[in-house]
């Protein structure tokens, strides 16, 4: 995909403290034209004939890669560095990643249901920064139920962006980001993983997202998105199995991995917690090409 823009940004310097914790948005400088709307018609499937940057208009080369990055080796680092991969239900595609953030930012973007549709490492980006050709590989990208798209970079804790230079590449990032309708943003750890109840949620949801169902289970299930009311845990699992509840806690939590029920995540899951039916997720995908 080949970004054109009209006018080269102006430069600002954006503060960096050591001994205080700040958002990512304030570590990197920022750029913005109004005049220079976002917008996803400037993206273009990358091919072998785009223009060399700095021969011509083009400041960015966006190349889509095909099912989370097979068509190159996503991992760069020694042997001992974690990597993942799993099947995605809900992309058709394997996740695959490394670290140990990224890994549950993969399966929290699976199970959680306001996101529509995610990709590990999903894009290369190449543009010309003082005279250089640079390239820069996002760790995610993800779409929300709302049209909003999500161009992620996982880090420890902001000491990661200690480095001027680090900071000054992702911000040309997000300039790009923004010129094709994405939001960039960095996220720590710490909010990455949440609440304790975050973290045994989404670890049990993903466990059940595969679980097959009886034809009674998913009728009723229909019947409940179709009623669009919401109804509240202990009720929906004596309906689904009144003399199993432990089939009906499963049968649930299978609904809530596959995106027909929605809930908040963040906080223990008991009988009292309510549940909003949800259609299915069938808005065209921004994220691919």
């Amino acid at each position: 995909m080949l970004l054109h823009p009209h006018q080269r940004h102006r430069r600002s310097a954006s503060p960096w403290h050591r001994s205080s914790i700040l958002p990512a948005t304030n570590l990197l400088p920022v750029r913005s034209d109004p005049s220079l709307r976002p917008s996803r018609r400037r993206l273009r499937r990358a091919t072998q004939e785009w223009l060399p940057l700095g021969m011509s208009d083009t400041i960015a080369k966006i190349t889509v890669f095909r099912h989370g990055g097979h068509e190159r080796p996503v991992i760069g680092r020694g042997s001992k560095h974690l990597r993942f991969r799993f099947p995605s239900m809900k992309t058709g595609t394997t996740q695959l990643g490394e670290g140990r953030g990224e890994e549950f930012l993969a399966l929290f973007n699976e199970v959680v249901t306001e996101v529509g549709d995610y990709e590990c490492h999903p894009y290369k980006f190449e543009y010309s920064r003082d005279g250089k050709v640079r390239s820069y590989r996002p760790d995610a990208v993800r779409m929300f139920r709302n049209g909003t798209v999500e161009l992620l970079e996982c880090k420890r804790t902001p000491a990661d962006l200690a480095d001027e230079d680090d900071r000054e590449n992702l911000a040309v990032v997000a300039e790009i980001a923004r010129l094709v309708g994405m939001k960039f943003r960095v996220l720590y750890l710490d909010e990455i993983y949440g609440t304790a109840a975050r973290r045994s949620n989404v670890w049990g949801l993903f466990a059940r997202r595969s679980m097959d169902l009886t034809r009674d289970e998913e009728r009723l299930a229909r019947r409940i998105v179709g009623n669009g009311e919401p109804v509240e845990w202990g009720d929906l699992r004596e309906w689904l199995s009144p003399t199993d509840l432990l089939r009906g806690d499963a049968v649930i939590e299978a609904l809530l991995a596959r995106g027909t029920l929605a809930t908040d995540l963040d906080v223990s899951l008991t009988t009292g917690t309510i549940l909003q039916p949800t259609e299915p997720f069938t808005a065209p995908s921004e994220i691919r090409i």
